[in-house]
């Protein structure tokens, strides 16, 4: 008796599936809903909005500018919360879906030596980036990047993984340019990297915060909204911006909103620990007051 067996669809499928046969791969759609959601929106988030659909597109895919414009919708509706600084909120959401890694400067080189009609050109300055590995290896599938990062792990090498390696994005020579080319149009894979998962699940929690501070405490909101501005660029900016975006986030917002800790002044609070964070030991001063106003809540 002859045994068929199932085989999985291969990555090579998957994309072409994603990218070629879905309707959402047509900017029209993206547009169409933007239109639906500018009749409910304030006028003055519209262009903030209609901005950042724009430019998702160009960043990513129609797919990607949807996603947006569904994170934005939860803010619009009568059964949504009002959020006061809904303008301010999608710009930095906009922002931070425009996530800097390897392909996004290879796509803003690209675009400033012309775009796909570019020519290389020797009068053109190169441009140097330095990117930790931890930031480009998670560009690898989730499969392939995890195993990575544990391989540095068990050689006791996470030290290595957080060390910065140089790249230099060029369109000096046509060799130059179709390696820039070619890794502007990687842009295909990155909804099946670590890295843009890491990304979804970072954007997720700090909505997720906004939405427990505008029932919880509503007169921090705005705060926790800024709290985005600190996760920027790429390299140890990024990673600096990230572990201090955590240790507030966990240090006082959450207690606060679980009920676990009593900071009613939670705006404030956030404040003063960002204030803190200047310096060469930026990160150790955050943690320190940080956990001098937890003790405060809790004496």
């Amino acid at each position: 008796m002859k045994i068929r067996v199932k085989v999985p669809p291969s990555p090579f499928r998957l994309l072409k599936e994603r990218y070629f046969g879905e309707e959402t791969r047509n900017p029209r759609v993206a547009r169409a809903a933007l239109a639906r959601l500018s009749e409910r929106l304030p006028q003055d988030v519209v262009p903030v909005v209609s901005a950042a659909v724009a430019s998702l597109i160009d960043y990513q895919d129609p797919d990607y500018a949807l996603a947006y414009l569904e994170r934005i919708e939860r803010y619009v509706g009568p059964t949504a919360h009002p959020l006061p600084n809904l303008a301010e909120l999608a710009q930095l959401l906009s922002d931070r879906m425009h996530f800097e890694d390897p392909i996004r400067i290879a796509q803003l080189k690209l675009a400033e030596a012309g775009g796909a009609a570019a020519e290389p050109s020797t009068a053109s300055i190169d441009r140097l980036e330095k990117f930790r590995w931890d930031e480009v290896i998670p560009m690898l599938p989730t499969k392939a990047a995890a195993p990575a990062l544990r391989f540095f792990q068990r050689l006791h090498l996470a030290r290595l993984a957080r060390r910065s390696v140089t790249l230099r994005f060029s369109v000096r020579t046509r060799f130059k340019l179709r390696w820039l080319k070619w890794l502007a149009a990687a842009r295909i894979t990155r909804p099946f990297s670590e890295r843009f998962k890491l990304e979804r699940v970072w954007v997720e929690r700090w909505l997720h915060m906004v939405d427990r501070s505008l029932v919880k405490q509503p007169d921090a909101t705005v705060t926790i909204v800024r709290t985005a501005s600190l996760i920027s660029g790429h390299g140890d900016t990024y990673q600096n911006g990230l572990a201090q975006w955590n240790a507030i986030i966990d240090g006082l917002v959450k207690p606060a909103c679980d009920g676990t800790l009593a900071l009613h002044g939670l705006g404030d609070a956030i404040r003063q620990a960002r204030e803190a964070a200047v310096g060469e030991q930026a990160q150790a001063s955050l943690l320190q007051r940080v956990e001098q106003l937890r003790r405060s809540a809790l004496a």
